[in-house]
């Protein structure tokens, strides 16, 4: 059995020779699944090359977020961003945060930044040991951090309760990233 999770982003870090130098040293009698939240073209060739009489579900609703979530942008500067995220650390009522940033470097500059600003913030990004990840988010489930600033590859596959806020400091590159994103917050009727 070979399992692919989270094919589209292993595409996306330019990981896509890897994964078909390992398909092609695995047996042919195989069981395979490839999970990927969205089907870019290289991903359905990756499938049409790879896997035999392939079943496709594929989820759509109607809505793509939920109603409770209210969503909000701004228009800002690029050197004014950082600013601007901590005005609205000060005036909203922010219990537990998760911004989305597009690389590593990113995400630690901003977590410093934050934290020099008077709001203390973890990152959570690919440079990360599987117990420091588990370390961080440990502390964020119990209120000890309150604001994670995470690539989107690291908080794949997070569930994490009662998160107030998701902001996306960069615009992801699909739109498919970005339902993801937010659906981060407004669970359980929230």
């Amino acid at each position: 059995t070979l399992v692919l999770d989270e094919a589209d982003e292993m595409l996306s870090m330019g990981f896509i020779e890897d994964i078909e130098a390992i398909l092609k040293e695995t047996p042919s009698e195989r069981q395979t699944a490839l999970f990927s939240a969205t089907m870019p073209q290289p991903i359905r060739r990756l499938a049409d090359n790879y896997l035999r009489d392939p079943q496709a579900i594929i989820l759509q609703r109607e809505q793509m977020t939920v109603t409770t979530i209210e969503q909000r942008y701004y228009l800002v500067n690029e050197a004014d961003k950082t600013a601007a995220l901590t005005r609205l650390f000060e005036v909203e009522p922010v219990t537990s945060a998760l911004i989305f940033v597009r690389t590593r470097a990113g995400s630690g500059e901003l977590a410093n930044e934050l934290t020099v600003r008077g709001f203390p913030a973890e990152v959570l990004n690919g440079d990360l040991s599987q117990e420091a990840r588990e370390q961080v988010m440990s502390r964020f489930r119990q209120n000890q951090v309150k604001v994670l600033v995470a690539t989107d590859v690291a908080a794949r596959g997070l569930d994490i309760d009662d998160i107030s806020h998701v902001f996306n400091y960069d615009l992801p590159e699909e739109d498919e990233e970005y339902i993801h994103r937010v659906g981060r917050t407004g669970r359980a009727g929230k």
